[in-house]
């Protein structure tokens, strides 16, 4: 052999053939490995691997290449050169090490040996034995090969070969999202894929797995002869997802396996169809489609159900009590310009619980709300209208669930507008509100079950048509006085128009006709925050009140009230100029609102907060006091000249205990009339929460249960008992009906490439419209590769 031996370490920079190989060598290995992927995970999460970025790489022209290596070893007889011990070549980007890499000018090939690791451009590092790529780098060869990716997924193989640029074919493969055990870097991963073949096309950009089996710490628990997924840079590839499973009494068991079509880039469809061994096969198909200005969506399912009658058992169920049933929703969001969208959520059923029941379409149990709307906005300026269409979900029974109830509103429209100048020295604010609705049989609380409305219920709604037009104008201002005091004059002016067409001919009210009313007002505010230091702790005291004069409300109690039937008195409204939630009701007389907010923080330990008050007529009508059909202030604390006390109060430890409490006292005895406590914490690995509600009887209210106090406690916990595994469950408590409400239980394992739990849930009947309600869902999530889910619903009754 004549060869020439260069034995000290030196960086030397090459140009011309040998560089082109060393980088070839990088490309040809990097663009040659991918992580499988789901279908569905190449929608939510393309191209995190990087894969294929470098699959026609060329050399940037003119770069150079630095090479580190103890020695140059030139052999002539056979026209090789070799670069021997801690070899290091840098080129274009690229990082390759080795104990040794040989190029031979005679065969065009070149081997690295022993150790390899190369670094591409994207950070994927890739670890073998032995590399050897030939000439024109479309056929390789590569040994005992890891590859370790930007996105954390890892792979292995034995031997990986690649052919003509087009495929990649791994022999004994292994992949994972895993990290692998630092302490322990041979065992097993929580999941791996091991595959005989992995075959990656990188024309088509699909990865194919031949005799494959999905095991978990090492355990085969699933094996595949086939499957195929596409590679990480398809944002959208037509496949199969993951199929799901479950079981519910009505339904028998069944499984779904949906269907991902990628029919163009802005346009797809998902067929799921599942098969029900009791029901037959369901048909599921959602369109989704993006312009240039927003985005729809076309929702479809259907069935011709085997046996209807499962649904009928003791007359709990009966709207799926019919041999054809399905729905239809759709979704739009379009951007007319900058300041102007335009949008809808419309769904259309067969039946009130096919939703429910087949789990598709809609994801609420009780009521689906389709509406359009059209909405502006600008810097001072918003502009909201809709329409909406509520379709009762529950089950038939019970008159407060009959659909004819519900209203049909077309349109309720908000305009709010600021006015960007100073108006006397303060702000100027408008709101516009247009509303107009229609059903079809009056709402009432149903104090006899039956369906009917007798004299003393409380109606929520009139047959026929309502229509309103509001306008409310506020001035307000804000100066600081003496001694840091802080005073706000306002003044408001709100009027109404009224179109009624009800015609219930109900005593006392006026629902059929054109009426008008407006209310001026004026009033101040007076506040005086006090801060109090010491050491580490401070304090404020800020006591405030507040005076509003205005006349007594126009038609008090006579007109229809739709939006305004939520009346809360506790310490977020004490300060409000109207306590009433909504337009159709308006507060008049003169009121007078008194109390104090205050704040502590006691150094290291604590931090509380929290207001208390009261709220007095001191002239002309009381409108809570007044009754109107709904009969909304009646027992809200504010029909009494003096209202009750409301306060709050919030604890803060800064260390993971929090605990916050409000409540509503009687006046005059102090009685509780309304509490609300809830409270976090955190132990160690426990972390829990609790909350606890009163809510006095209310027999001026007519229903059925108006003088049974609301008396509740409910809770939860998750103990973190390892570093991955956590314990989870809930409870609810009735103290008033001496019953368990509700309760679940449940397991769940999270790191960094696995989701995994299983749990139990129950309701009990005086809790939903169904039977008592039982379920197990088991859930599994496997990074990269998607998720599936089991659910079982197994109940008293057919639900």
């Amino acid at each position: 052999m004549i060869g020439v031996s260069v034995p000290c370490r030196r960086t030397r920079r090459f140009a011309g053939v040998f560089p082109r190989f060393v980088a070839a060598l990088a490309i040809a290995a990097a663009a040659s490995f991918v992580v499988p992927a789901s279908p569905a995970d190449a929608q939510t999460n393309p191209g995190s691997l990087g894969f294929g970025t470098d699959e026609n790489f060329k050399p940037t022209p003119g770069a150079q290449m630095l090479l580190e290596s103890d020695q140059l070893i030139y052999d002539y007889d056979k026209s090789t050169v070799a670069a021997v011990g801690g070899v290091k070549i840098y080129y274009d980007g690229y990082t390759l090490e080795a104990k040794k890499v040989t190029y031979d000018q005679k065969n065009k090939t070149m081997v690295a040996e022993g150790g390899v690791k190369i670094v591409d451009r994207t950070g994927a590092i890739i670890n073998a034995e032995t590399i050897d790529i030939t000439q024109d780098f479309a056929n390789g060869f590569v040994t005992a090969l890891k590859l370790d990716t930007p996105s954390q997924t890892h792979f292995a193989a034995e031997k990986a070969l690649r052919k003509d640029g087009t495929t990649t074919t791994f022999y004994r493969g292994v992949y994972t999202a895993c990290e692998p055990c630092r302490e322990k870097p041979e065992k097993a991963p929580v999941w791996q894929v091991r595959a005989a073949r992995i075959i990656v096309d990188h024309n088509e950009h699909m990865i194919y797995f031949r005799s494959a089996r999905l095991e978990f710490l090492g355990i085969p628990v699933a094996y595949f002869p086939a499957f195929s997924s596409p590679d990480p840079t398809v944002k959208r590839k037509s496949g199969f997802l993951f199929p799901s499973a479950g079981y519910k009494s009505a339904l028998g068991a069944f499984a779904k396996v949906p269907y991902f079509w990628a029919l163009a880039p802005n346009y797809d469809l998902t067929f799921s169809p599942a098969v029900y061994t009791k029901q037959g096969l369901l048909l599921d198909a959602e369109w989704r489609h993006r312009l240039d200005t927003g985005i729809y969506t076309l929702h479809m399912a259907g069935i011709r159900q085997a046996d209807p009658e499962a649904f009928v058992e003791e007359g709990t169920r009966n709207s799926g009590d019919q041999e054809y049933r399905g729905g239809l929703r759709t979704t739009g969001q379009f951007f007319l310009n900058r300041l102007w969208t335009f949008g809808w959520d419309a769904t259309l059923l067969s039946d009130r619980t096919f939703t429910r029941d087949y789990n598709v379409l809609y994801e609420s149990t009780d009521v689906a709300v389709s509406q359009v709307h059209l909405t502006g906005l600008s810097q001072t300026n918003y502009f909201d209208m809709r329409g909406y269409y509520f379709r009762v979900l529950t089950n038939d029974q019970g008159a407060e669930y009959n659909q004819a109830r519900q209203p049909f509103v077309a349109p309720v429209a908000d305009q709010n507008y600021l006015f960007d100048k100073d108006v006397l020295g303060g702000q100027l604010t408008m709101r516009n509100n247009v509303v107009s609705l229609t059903r079809d049989q009056t709402d009432c609380v149903d104090s006899g079950g039956d369906g009917i409305c007798r004299p003393g219920d409380a109606i929520l709604g009139l047959k026929g048509n309502f229509n309103r037009a509001s306008t409310d104008w506020t001035w307000q201002s804000q100066t600081i006085g003496p001694a840091g005091m802080v005073l706000k004059p306002f003044a408001y002016l709100r009027a109404d128009a009224f179109y009624l067409s009800q015609d219930e001919q109900l005593l006392g009210i006026d629902d059929n006709g054109q009426y008008y009313r407006a209310m001026p007002a004026m009033g101040l505010e007076w506040r005086w925050p006090i801060l109090a230091a010491g050491g580490a702790s401070s304090m404020l005291i800020e006591p405030i009140a507040q005076m509003i004069v205005r006349p007594d409300e126009p038609l008090a109690g006579r007109l229809p009230n739709e939006d305004a039937q939520s009346l809360v008195f506790d310490d977020s409204s004490l300060f409000d100029w109207d306590k009433f939630s909504g337009y159709d009701r308006i507060e008049g007389g003169t009121r007078a609102n008194l109390g104090f907010r205050y704040a502590a923080e006691l150094g290291a330990l604590a931090t509380v907060s929290g207001v208390v008050g009261q709220s007095y007529q001191i002239a002309g009508l009381n409108s809570f006091a007044v009754e109107d059909l709904t009969e909304t202030g009646t027992v809200s604390g504010l029909e009494d000249d003096v209202s009750d006390y409301v306060g709050s109060m919030t604890v803060d430890s800064g260390r993971g205990y929090f605990v916050s409490a409000r409540g509503r006292f009687d006046s005059a005895t102090f009685d509780v009339n309304q509490a609300q406590v809830t409270a976090t914490g955190k132990m160690g690995d426990v972390t829990a929460s609790a909350s606890y509600l009163y809510l006095r009887e209310q027999p001026a209210i007519a229903s059925t249960n108006s003088g049974t106090p609301t008396d509740t406690i409910s809770g939860r916990a998750s103990w973190q008992f390892t570093e991955t595994w956590r314990l989870f469950g809930s409870i609810a408590w009735d103290f008033a009906e001496k019953q368990m409400a509700g309760n679940s239980i449940g397991l769940a394992y999270d790191d960094e490439c696995t989701t995994f739990s299983i749990a139990y849930s129950e309701i009990t009947q005086d809790y939903t419209d169904l039977q008592t309600s039982k379920s197990l869902i088991v859930s599994l999530q496997l990074r990269t590769l998607g998720g599936t889910q089991f659910q079982s619903n197994f109940s008293d009754g057919n639900n």
